[in-house]
């Protein structure tokens, strides 16, 4: 049976590509030589429509189902936009070139994403046949976390583990906490959310109640009434586990050392430390509003217990 390809096959691969391109995953070259661009002369101000092209850069395909939300400078919203069956969507208001704008982009499953748009200016030829300008917003999947603890004798731990000095023969305990994304071609992207003036990163952030076992390495400190909460930023690029034909090019794997001491834990007491993922996380607001952020949430979870032996 003949394959019949369709006008908008082409469009859909063409914005995918232009996606690609954009997020720096691809360059178009001919000969090692980059192609040219279209000459600042031949660029045009425009008061257009603005069509939108949300793509899964590591997926290689179109988003459908995206919300799209616009806001001014003034961070109040001027349109909401949801992405058709080819990741198209395309605004009722005209922008002009050099207006800045904020845009969220959101869908379950994928990574909540903030932009500053410059609107462009369009090649002259373009501007005279296209009703519309043309932006391309890059969406990631959402990756899918999970934590691994071992410690410095090469000993695993499952989550609800008891880690006993005692039994160790140590005072003091390095534990090397890794972050996995078991899903291919997913991740995270940092961003800041202009709306709330806070940057949304990935952060590891380990708490506990009670101040007997000593904590070095995990990050920034804040205490709240008798909860301690240290703050580890972690890499973005490090969470992203991509897969180009059977090589894996981002393991998505990244690790923290944390080293605990005994303390004041006498034989008999117990503290336990939850250790979390969190996401839509800014480690400064929460510092002074006691949250991560209107959208910060969890991803991952792990409860370690330690020890001070069985009382004598």
């Amino acid at each position: 049976m003949a394959i019949r390809i369709k006008g908008w096959h082409i469009a859909v691969l063409v914005l995918v590509l232009l996606a690609l391109w954009w997020g720096g995953y691809i360059r178009f070259e001919v000969g090692g030589i980059a192609q040219p661009t279209v000459p600042a002369a031949d660029m045009v101000s425009v008061t257009k429509p603005i069509r939108f092209a949300v793509t899964d850069p590591l997926g290689g395909s179109a988003v459908s189902g995206a919300t799209v939300t616009i806001y001014g400078l003034d961070k109040t919203i001027r349109e909401t936009l949801t992405t058709d069956t080819t990741g198209l969507a395309t605004t009722a208001l005209p922008y002009t070139s050099g207006t800045t704008l904020y845009v969220k982009v959101v869908k379950s499953g994928y990574v909540t994403t903030w932009y500053t748009v410059t609107v462009p200016k369009m090649a002259r030829a373009d501007a005279e046949s296209l009703t519309y300008n043309f932006v391309s917003l890059p969406l990631m999947k959402l990756g899918t976390f999970v934590i691994k603890v071992t410690d410095q004798f090469g000993n695993s731990y499952a989550s609800d583990s008891t880690v006993d000095f005692n039994a160790l023969g140590t005072n003091t305990v390095s534990l090397t906490i890794s972050v996995y994304n078991t899903v291919d071609n997913s991740g995270y992207k940092t961003s800041t959310d202009f709306v709330s003036g806070i940057t949304l990163y990935p952060v590891l952030v380990l708490r506990t109640e009670g101040s007997s076992v000593g904590v070095s390495g995990a990050g920034t400190a804040v205490t709240r009434g008798t909860t301690t909460y240290w703050m580890t930023t972690l890499s973005d690029e490090s969470l992203i586990r991509q897969k180009i034909g059977d090589q894996y090019v981002k393991p998505g794997v990244t690790s923290v050392t944390v080293t605990f001491s005994r303390g004041s834990l006498g034989f008999g007491q117990t503290q336990s430390f939850e250790i979390e993922l969190w996401i839509y996380f800014d480690p400064s607001y929460f510092a002074s509003q006691g949250v991560g952020g209107p959208d910060a949430i969890p991803v991952a979870t792990f409860i370690i217990t330690f020890s001070g032996g069985s009382a004598q």
